[in-house]
């Protein structure tokens, strides 16, 4: 067996590229090929994937995504193919462990922002640039949000459901479904415009919001009121911070869906024995 060192991952992903660049350059099918992402912003370290997209001429995308898998494995062999987002997204894995999504474009010409992508190829006049900084529609931001919280309460509804069938997992993994809302709304509480993949977040949340939802998290055994006490730390973070994000984008917060979630559940878990309006204060 090969014995590889740390180093030689980066350049494998770089030799990588040089090989689709040799690629895309020959299939006169490829008006244009550029990266995005991280290595498209000049941000990528050694975890970072290569995010590739193709301008190709209308008559040419479906034959192109027909074929992508062989076209994929010409350049490095895969052990991993995936057609997602019905053919809008094609996602590799070469056995060297590189991580590669083609997104294939149909139309003549397209118009990037030159300080968000790397072009590894383009025939005459198939790109065009636009430097424009992209400006934050405050109204969709604020609609966002709110969808944010609705879901959010939705979830805490479910809780003596799970809690009451003792289907612990469930209750666990339902955690990891509200932390993805709240980091959302942290995330648009911090003013932050989040431009990375969903691998990327400590970027984007203050400092002070990642250690305590990390200490919320910290369950050390899946019983009922471990779990419920969890679950609430994340409602606490809710009705403290949804207020403020939702008055400084002009939305008003469902202050009556959050009442009447918390009362049901106050009550179906009372039954259960277990108090939760001890449990919220001791995250006050």
């Amino acid at each position: 067996m090969t014995s590889l060192t740390p180093s030689d991952f980066p350049m494998r992903r770089d030799t990588y590229l040089q090989a689709l660049q040799t690629k895309v350059h020959g299939d006169a099918r490829v008006r244009a090929a550029w990266v995005e992402g991280s290595l498209g912003r000049g941000t990528a370290d050694r975890y970072s994937d290569i995010d590739l997209h193709l301008l190709l001429e209308d008559a040419d995308v479906a034959d192109f995504t027909a074929n992508a898998q062989s076209w994929l494995s010409a350049i490095h062999p895969l052990v991993l193919y995936t057609s997602m987002f019905d053919g809008h997204m094609l996602n590799a894995l070469t056995d060297h462990g590189i991580r590669v999504d083609v997104w294939p474009h149909a139309g003549h010409t397209v118009t990037l922002d030159p300080n968000r992508i790397v072009i590894l190829h383009q025939q005459h006049g198939a790109v065009t640039s636009d430097d424009q900084p992209e400006r934050l529609d405050a109204a969709a931001q604020g609609q966002r949000v709110l969808t944010l919280l609705r879901e959010f309460w939705r979830c805490v509804t479910l809780l003596p459901a799970v809690i009451g069938r003792s289907e612990s997992l469930v209750a666990f993994s339902g955690l990891a479904v509200e932390l993805g809302l709240i980091t959302e709304l942290l995330v648009a509480d911090a003013g932050a415009q989040r431009d990375r993949g969903v691998k990327h977040l400590n970027a984007y949340l203050r400092e002070q919001d990642r250690a305590f939802l990390e200490t919320v998290l910290r369950v050390p055994e899946l019983s009922a009121p471990t779990l419920v006490t969890a679950h609430l730390g994340l409602v606490q973070v809710v009705r403290e911070r949804g207020p403020t994000v939702t008055e400084r984008l002009g939305v008003t917060y469902p202050r009556d869906l959050e009442t009447a979630a918390l009362r049901y559940v106050g009550a179906e878990l009372i039954q259960l024995g277990i108090d939760i309006e001890r449990l919220l204060d001791a995250h006050v």
